[in-house]
């Protein structure tokens, strides 16, 4: 029989005559070719098979491979020693075993149902959405000026919208911040009011600003006052008397605003006292009666507006003040304290940062040791008419929401101080400077001295 190689030797006549079976080997010849076909189909066959079969045989080892890999996790089996010598092995049983497979270890995002263990709090929180704000938009306020009056610091208290405009106000400046409602950064719409330094070093200590007929009513925190009598002897007897006669008020000034600068209309301490300078009026919202007449409502930043018991959480109060004026009042007026109000204990905080209540009576109010606020109702509160009698918080009403975590679950909102109804969906916040000398973690740095717009859940 006569190979294929030797077939391809064959001239072209003997070729065709050999292939046809009419060659000197005749039969024998036809059957040649038939096999000398068949030779060919199979070396193309086993060509290709040889190629697919290299294919299958690397793919296979890369599966050998990974699951030699994972079965190799799955069979290391922990021990641990007993006092007696012998071993304890904590190995898995064989459903266990089985039901470990490749993307267990490599999950497939988008496929993988798999729950993976829970690394902190935030993670573990199913509802985490529902009850948090959305951050929608914020920038430093050092990015809102373009002409900062030489400020570096800007420790943001309060904030209130009239009409189109934003304003704020900071502890640190006697400046009054407006802002354009679109908050764009370095705009020329948004410009400081009045003197940063208006009484030389001394700070301001505003802590509420709100607006009432065209008015602007700003509230100091709380003042020392020394209440001794001008007539009582010497500098000396003065000076030791101010020990015993002395008392720490809120000041709430009236100001009119134009555009560069603004005009103190009056100064009138409250009667209402506090225990010390650092936890007076933190907050503030005024509304008017049936005849026209302002009551003021100031929040308490301790609880039992108190220094001393300013922790026991869940005790916030706001306290009702009307104006009163005439000669037979010191200093020619003052806010008289009608009635201290219990905010409901839901409002579980540590403290009380500020306070915004709508003309229908819905209310928030923000804390900032708990990174969180309380959403309400009130009663006495109708188109924006109060009656002051009648005002109190709905118990059965209230919910409490948390601003926004980090990444690993930790506070970042650390410094709310002002809050505000933009509409029903949405709240705006500014925040204070961070506390220095370790009293705060790094991680408050990032949303510091800043305006933040927020959506509700």
């Amino acid at each position: 029989m006569m190979t294929p190689s030797e077939n391809k030797n064959l001239l072209p006549s003997h070729r065709s005559s050999y292939q046809n079976g009419t060659g000197e080997d005749g039969a024998e010849g036809e059957a040649s070719v038939a096999r000398l076909r068949i030779d060919d189909s199979f070396t193309t066959n086993v060509a290709w098979s040889y190629s697919t079969r290299a294919a299958l045989l690397v793919l296979a080892a890369v599966i050998v491979a990974a699951t030699t890999f994972v079965g190799g996790i799955a069979t290391i089996t922990p021990t641990s020693s007993h006092s007696d010598g012998s071993t304890a092995a904590a190995s898995m049983t064989a459903t266990e075993s089985n039901s470990l497979t490749l993307d267990s270890y490599l999950p497939i995002l988008g496929k993988s149902k798999k729950k993976r263990d829970k690394a902190n709090e935030c993670e573990s929180d199913d509802g985490y959405s529902k009850h948090t704000v959305k951050t929608a938009y914020e920038l430093p306020f050092a990015a809102l000026f373009r002409e900062n009056k030489g400020q570096k610091k800007f420790e943001a208290s309060s904030v209130t919208i009239v009409g189109n405009d934003v304003y704020s106000v900071c502890d640190s400046s006697f400046a009054i911040a407006k802002f354009d409602s679109s908050l764009l950064p370095f705009s020329p719409n948004n410009v400081q009011i009045g003197s940063p330094d208006r009484d030389g070093d001394q700070e301001s200590g505003y802590e509420a600003i709100f607006h009432h007929e065209g008015t602007f009513y700003v509230v100091r925190e709380s003042i020392l006052h020394h209440n001794h009598d001008d007539n009582e002897g010497g500098d000396e007897d003065k000076d030791a008397a101010v020990d015993e006669k002395h008392s720490y008020n809120a000041v709430i000034e009236e100001l009119l605003l134009g555009d560069t600068d603004y005009t103190v209309k009056s100064q009138c301490s409250s009667e209402f006292e506090f225990e010390g300078a650092s936890k007076g009026f933190e907050g503030a919202v005024g509304f008017a009666d049936a005849n026209g007449e302002l009551f003021i409502i100031g929040l308490c930043e301790g609880n039992h507006c108190s220094e001393s018991r300013k922790a026991d959480a869940g005790n916030g109060r706001v306290v009702i003040m009307k104006k009163k004026e005439g000669d037979d009042v010191k200093d020619g007026c003052m806010w008289e304290t009608l009635r201290v109000v219990k905010i409901p204990k839901s409002a579980y905080f540590i403290d009380y940062s500020a306070i915004d209540i709508t003309d229908s009576g819905r209310v928030v109010i923000s804390s900032q040791e708990n990174s969180a606020v309380w959403l309400g109702t009130v009663n006495g509160i109708e188109n924006g008419v109060i009656d002051p009698d009648a005002f109190s918080f709905n118990e059965d009403e209230g919910k409490t929401l948390q601003f926004p975590k980090s990444t690993d679950c930790h506070t970042v909102y650390c410094n709310i101080e002002g809050i505000h109804f933009i509409n029903d969906e949405m709240l705006l916040a500014v925040s204070d400077k961070m506390k220095g000398h370790g009293k705060q973690d790094f991680r408050c740095f990032e949303k510091d001295q800043s305006i933040h717009a927020m959506v509700l859940p």
